[in-house]
């Protein structure tokens, strides 16, 4: 199947059929990032060859699990003037989840996991955005998975200005979930709660 990972700058909220990321919440806070005079709206791509959407789980006895996900779709509004009226949602397509073997990607994507063939995607859309200082912002949505919405939080380091002359933003988006939440409980507590995630990518200025 072909992946697509299209990213479009839009008035109002979407949902999207097919894949995700967490990076897309992170974009909305670019307005965040600089002291320079930014205008009003900017139109942002990601760089499709520098991103990287990725969780880590720890169970007992084993090593940590690192994985990802590879195909993803959203949209977002960012609002220079007024940051807090920024905002983003995101689709992750859950059976493009790659924990580095076929036989452990298909257990993942299993009933007792992530139930790929009743849930095909997970979703994020942003409810806040807060500047914590002129290179970190906090934001704050809804996930939705295994058909469970619960609000989220996650810490967004930005790298660099949005109005420098190369128009490229790179960042880093960390935060924590607990998977029984949502309902996935399988393995706890041998297999830890708590799933770590972590995008790292930029975008680049359209235009």
């Amino acid at each position: 199947m072909t992946t697509h990972r299209r990213f479009l700058i839009l008035p109002a909220p979407l949902k999207i059929a097919g894949a995700g990321l967490l990076a897309l919440l992170a974009l909305a806070v670019f307005s965040c990032a600089g002291t320079r005079a930014a205008p009003p709206t900017r139109t942002w791509r990601i760089d499709e060859a520098h991103t990287f959407i990725g969780f880590k789980i720890d169970a007992v006895g084993f090593p940590m699990t690192q994985g990802r996900f590879n195909r993803y779709a959203g949209r977002i509004r960012i609002d220079f003037a007024h940051p807090a009226q920024s905002f983003t949602s995101f689709t992750v397509d859950s059976a493009s989840v790659d924990v580095g073997s076929p036989s452990f990607n298909d257990f993942v994507r299993s009933a007792v996991l992530l139930n790929v063939e009743k849930f095909p995607t997970l979703s994020f859309a942003s409810t806040q955005v807060e500047k914590l200082d002129p290179h970190t912002a906090r934001v704050t949505g809804d996930l939705t998975m295994l058909g469970v919405s619960k609000p989220i939080t996650l810490t967004v380091a930005v790298d660099s200005d949005p109005a420098a002359k190369d128009g490229v933003v790179a960042f880093v988006a960390t935060g924590k979930i607990s998977r029984s939440d949502f309902g996935m409980i399988f393995g706890i507590p041998l297999i830890d709660d708590a799933l770590e995630i972590t995008v790292k990518t930029r975008a680049l200025r359209d235009g």
